[in-house]
């Protein structure tokens, strides 16, 4: 599940903005830093300081992080807007029931 353990990283999901890709609330995520983002990919990324999940998108010649549940919109970024990619999530640990 770890492919590079010095650049790898866990994340608890808050929100239900990614149900659609099986990612929920509670959630644990398996981030890999040492990967490049690509399109289609989900990454965690810091948009104007705040964390979010989501899937790397273009849309208009401009970045967007798309949710997977259609009640979240997209976030298109604008030219003044800060984008940090923190990481490509390669696995998605779901609690036992």
């Amino acid at each position: 599940m770890i492919r590079n353990p010095s650049a790898t990283f866990f994340v608890r999901v808050q929100g239900s903005s990614m149900t659609d890709a099986d990612i929920f609330d509670g959630d644990t995520l398996v981030v890999d830093r040492s990967l490049e983002p690509q399109l289609g990919q989900v990454i965690i990324a810091v948009v104007d300081g705040g964390l979010t999940v989501k899937r790397l998108s273009i849309k208009h010649s401009k970045v967007c992080l798309l949710a997977e549940n259609p009640e979240y919109p997209p976030i298109e970024l604008r030219n003044d807007q800060e984008l940090i990619i923190w990481g490509v999530v390669t696995n998605v640990i779901h609690p036992v029931k």
